[in-house]
């Protein structure tokens, strides 16, 4: 019996290890580095975003975005939503009203589908990254703003759709995010 079993293993090692090699390919060779995630596969699908491919010529954007509240449970951004016309410059000055100095805030401007693994991401960057994180998902971000900070951030609008921005500080994602979209 234990004959029979250790043929059967071995057969479904060998078996296991010759399934997905194509004619010519060599075990072990090396092979691409990139992580096959369900979120690497939909950002293939989605239009690719270079922040930095500013237009001088495109329309801009002037947007004033607050974090405000005294405390953690008025804390939230102004606005709740945003839009810009696509093809058009974004300005967007952020400014922190907060008043309590252990609470500070950030703004990312990521993809909707990438929402929860970017605020657990964020923690885990920490805060000499300012809780944010090294991600393709993330489309345009702040740094972290302590009270009466601002930040402007230039960048050009990403393709039509909808879009989310969040503050990744732990704690704050849940009320403070809002809808950002491209038309």
């Amino acid at each position: 019996m234990k004959k029979l079993f250790l043929m059967l293993s071995i057969s479904s090692l060998l078996l296991l290890s010759s399934c997905g090699s194509k004619s010519g390919e060599q075990s072990g060779a090396a092979t691409d580095s990139t992580k096959t995630t369900g979120s690497n596969l939909l950002a293939e699908e989605e239009p690719k975003y270079d922040k930095t491919a500013i237009d001088p010529a495109a329309p801009i954007a002037m947007i004033t975005l607050k974090a405000i509240g005294k405390n953690m449970a008025e804390m939230k951004y102004d606005q709740s939503t945003l839009t810009v016309a696509s093809n058009s410059t974004v300005k967007l000055t952020f400014i922190s009203e907060a008043t309590d100095p252990a609470m500070p805030h950030n703004f990312l401007l990521i993809r909707k589908s990438a929402f929860d693994r970017i605020v657990q991401e964020g923690i885990k960057a920490g805060i000499d990254k300012g809780f944010v994180p090294e991600d393709e998902d993330i489309l345009v971000h702040s740094k972290l703003l302590a009270p009466g900070e601002k930040e402007e951030l230039t960048f050009p609008a990403p393709p039509a759709g909808e879009y989310l921005y969040v503050c990744t500080f732990p704690g704050h994602a849940m009320q403070m995010q809002g809808v950002f979209t491209v038309k």
